[in-house]
């Protein structure tokens, strides 16, 4: 039976892995997502009990002394520098999953510990909190989370309540879409037809346009940045659910929890070094929640390894035809029993940002911000209502639309100038519409500055510039280091800043503008805590280039030959 130090530390991966840098995290905590991660780590659950049961046991054992919970020894650290805390939290979690909520979405306090003391397994009759946790004893534990995620480029969704609901807030807001309203969505979904190639974008913009959902979901469809990629990723693993479960009825059963799943491609964009024509390429988005694995696709024009290339996505891999793009494609992935194939969704169009790694080549890596100029890969037939929000000032761009074949044309340059997307039709373009929509109109920007292999972080002396850029005149920028406010001014959108980081520490930047806000998480960190390299013996080194590996001025045979030309 695994430990509770081993389930802690498997909870932590869980929610991290395939989080993009910058993105949310919920430690989400359901039968469901513990069986998930118990069949990934240790396989059939011992002595025929479940992995929930399994989790539920090795908590008791963790955190309690008789009929008294103490929790103290959690407000510590593992050897790796993870909070010790996060096991017992999501027993809170599991507690607060099932339990029916009132309008304003707050579970009563006095329920919520009956279901907590049941799954400590403790005597239900007791009236309020357990022995041994007074009240807010477990805050200092759900602060920990918080400031390990920010620490890692991730920002917590854990939130207390207000007044009464203070701390039973905290794990309420782990649920993103209740185990209810996701059967709900399953019947939904069948009743409707959607197709398992769906990626949570379209689902979510078909969902807004033909309604019929209930308040909790309507209100998780208005979300906008990060939010709402949230809730597009739940969105998509609840439609994967459900088709695996083979429910026609819309029944998602525990068993759809543990069956395989897709890892659906967006585009890597990049140009030929001698024409200049544009070539795209599958770019794999890392699924959440499922441990990495040696695993390779099927193409076309043979297996290619799907490695990790950075937090969130996997390196590019194949080719994709114009032709490709408006009906998609599928590939069957080998290696891992959670992952059976990769998807490229059949859509009408794709907004590409620029990569942050790499000059000149533009990605689908998510929700653009204010003042980003873009790609836009779209079919021919939605260029009248582009143009139609160009001439409303939604929209600008460079030049023409560029024909890239088969009916697609792209267009370059492309930077959303204004926020009143919600007073302009969308018409044919309502998936599109959806997309370019921004997030709140103000949006942080860093520039420059020497990165470290540690996501969002920088050494110092490298520190980057930093830059605000808004729909409006005027903003306010708030930094915080390691906690403590170090610096508040006022800042002119589209100005560099330097010298907003300066020296070590965890970095929170906070801008605000006329009641907009957003929030971006950086780290400055010493040279000593550089890592060395992992590089097995014999690897060729340098950037391969067809049959070539080019490594500065050398150039050389990837299959090793001792040929080399400088």
């Amino acid at each position: 039976m695994p430990s509770y130090y081993e389930w802690n530390t498997a909870l932590i991966e869980h929610v991290t892995h395939g989080a993009p840098l910058g993105s949310t995290v919920y430690l989400e905590v359901s039968e469901e997502s513990l069986a998930r991660v118990g069949v990934q780590r240790w396989g059939t659950p011992p002595d025929g009990k479940s992995w929930r049961d399994d989790f539920v046991m090795a908590v008791q054992a963790g955190c309690l002394l008789g009929d008294r919970v103490t929790i103290d020894w959690m407000r510590g650290e593992d050897p790796r520098g993870r909070p010790l805390g996060v096991a017992f939290l999501g027993a809170m979690v599991l507690a607060a999953s099932n339990m029916a909520a009132d309008a304003a979405q707050a579970v009563h306090a006095k329920n919520y510990f009956r279901r907590l003391a049941e799954v400590l397994g403790l005597p239900r009759d007791v009236q309020g909190r357990p022995a041994g946790l007074p009240v807010g004893a477990e805050e200092p534990l759900w602060q920990a989370w918080v400031a390990f995620l920010r620490s890692r480029g991730y920002d917590s969704t854990a939130r207390g309540g207000e007044g009464a609901w203070r701390f039973t807030g905290y794990p309420v807001s782990q649920s993103l879409i209740p185990r209810g309203e996701r059967q709900r969505l399953a019947r939904l979904f069948a009743e409707r037809g959607y197709p398992a190639t769906w990626d949570g974008e379209t689902i979510a913009s078909r969902l807004r346009a033909e309604g019929g959902v209930s308040v909790k979901v309507r209100e998780l469809l208005h979300r906008t940045g990060a939010a709402a990629e949230d809730v597009q990723g739940a969105l998509q693993e609840v439609l994967q659910a459900w088709h695996a479960s083979g429910a026609a009825g819309g029944d998602v059963a525990l068993g759809a929890a543990l069956s395989a799943r897709q890892v659906v491609a967006g585009l890597y964009r990049e140009e030929h070094w001698l024409t200049g024509e544009p070539e795209y390429r599958l770019f794999p988005r890392q699924p959440r929640g499922v441990r990495l694995s040696a695993m390779h696709v099927e193409l076309p024009g043979g297996a290619e390894a799907l490695v990790v290339e950075r937090p969130g996505y996997y390196r590019p891999v194949g080719t994709v035809t114009p032709a490709e793009l408006h009906v998609g494609a599928r590939y069957v992935v080998a290696g891992s029993a959670f992952v059976d194939a990769l998807v490229l969704p059949a859509r009408d169009y794709w907004v590409l940002r620029p990569d942050p790694d790499s000059a000149g080549q533009f990605a689908s890596l998510g929700t653009p911000g204010v003042g980003e100029h873009l790609v836009l890969l779209l079919r021919d037939t939605l260029v009248e209502d582009v143009q139609r929000f160009r001439e409303e000032g939604l929209l600008a761009w460079q030049g023409d639309a560029v024909p890239v074949g088969d009916g697609w044309v792209e267009l370059h340059g492309v930077m959303v100038t204004a926020n009143h997307w919600a007073d302009v039709p969308a018409g044919k373009a309502r998936g599109l519409h959806d997309a370019l929509r921004p997030a709140g109109g103000i949006s942080i920007h860093v520039e420059g500055g020497v990165r470290t292999q540690r996501a969002g972080a920088y050494l110092v002396g490298g520190e980057p510039q930093v830059r605000i850029m808004s729909f409006y005149q005027q903003a306010d920028l708030t930094v915080l280091r390691n906690g403590v406010p170090v610096d508040a001014r006022p800042v002119t959108p589209g100005e560099t800043l330097t010298g907003v980081l300066s020296g070590p520490g965890e970095y929170e930047l906070i801008a605000e503008a006329r009641g907009a806000r957003t929030v971006r998480l950086l780290s400055v960190v010493n040279w000593a805590e550089l890592r060395a390299a992992d590089v097995t013996p014999g690897t060729v080194l340098g950037v391969p280039v067809g049959g070539w590996h080019v490594l500065g001025a050398a150039v050389q045979a990837s299959a090793g030959a001792a040929e080399v030309k400088q």
